[in-house]
């Protein structure tokens, strides 16, 4: 337990550790590594060399709800969201950008988008809490539908090669002068991006925003295609595969070698004349 604001409801009280995604969808015993950013772009090619960081295991988790909310969360949510789970696991494939066309019986998809949001709350900081409470209002009562539509949920299927935990960021496209204000989580068999203040759509990605429409207790057969990507960067939005990650980053040594060479060359020039 650690000090802190609940991200859910809002006061200032210890908080409990809440397991992301829930403990009882394969998420017990995870082992991972927590690397800091900044020692991850200290390397050359992430693909082979092993950033410096602290292994942990016991499950990926944050201290960011009270007990009270988070007994509130895994009584009211967690079934729901370990049903649509066991789903995605039933057609995971190793195939890298494949359609998956299926069907998941009996779900109840206003419980799985609220403890998907849950999710994103707990990853992020406590200023999460102050800058769109609508999110917080949106989970913390079970019936409300009122999920405003600059709010966007995605998701995708996934092996998450590396698994992302991606709190808020801007991120942009420089090629196309867009840039979308998002937050992403994938851990296996889905990965989800947030998006705020954002009305397109993205590339292979499923809009599942429209779980919002049905009712609390409402159950369903969902009829998905989602496409399998992979996540071998932990950058938000990378989808590239393991092919395209490792031609980037030997076309990106060659740059780096080669500005250095023109460095070295400008500096020997200097110091003869």
């Amino acid at each position: 337990m650690i000090r802190g604001i609940c991200r859910l409801c809002g006061e200032e009280t210890d908080l409990s550790f809440e397991h992301v995604p829930p403990r009882t969808t394969f998420n017990k015993n995870t082992r991972y590594t927590s690397i800091d950013f900044e020692e991850y772009i200290k390397i050359k090619n992430p693909l082979k060399e092993t950033p410096k960081g602290k292994k942990k295991q016991g499950g990926i988790g944050y201290n960011s709800f009270c007990k009270s909310c988070n007994s509130f969360l895994g009584s009211n949510y967690v079934p729901a969201y370990k049903r649509w789970v066991q789903g995605g696991f039933e057609i995971l494939k190793n195939a890298e950008f494949y359609s998956h066309k299926y069907v998941i019986k009996e779900i109840e998809p206003l419980k799985i988008l609220k403890h998907i949001i849950s999710m994103f709350l707990a990853i992020n900081g406590e200023w999460y809490l102050e800058s769109y409470p609508e999110l917080a209002d949106f989970v913390s009562k079970p019936e409300s539908k009122s999920l405003p539509d600059n709010y966007k949920i995605f998701s995708y299927i996934t092996r998450a090669e590396k698994l992302r935990y991606m709190g808020h960021v801007m991120h942009g496209n420089l090629a196309l002068g867009t840039s979308i204000n998002c937050s992403e989580i994938a851990f296996p068999p889905y990965g989800y991006v947030l998006t705020i203040d954002f009305g397109d759509k993205i590339q292979y990605l499923n809009d599942i925003t429209k779980f919002k429409e049905f009712d609390l207790t409402q159950k369903t057969d969902l009829k998905i295609n989602m496409f399998q990507l992979p996540t071998y960067i932990p950058f938000p939005l990378d989808y590239r595969t393991q092919k395209q990650v490792e031609k980037d980053i030997e076309k990106n040594v060659k740059i780096s070698e080669r500005m250095e060479r023109e460095l070295e060359s400008k500096n020997k020039n200097k110091t003869s004349s």
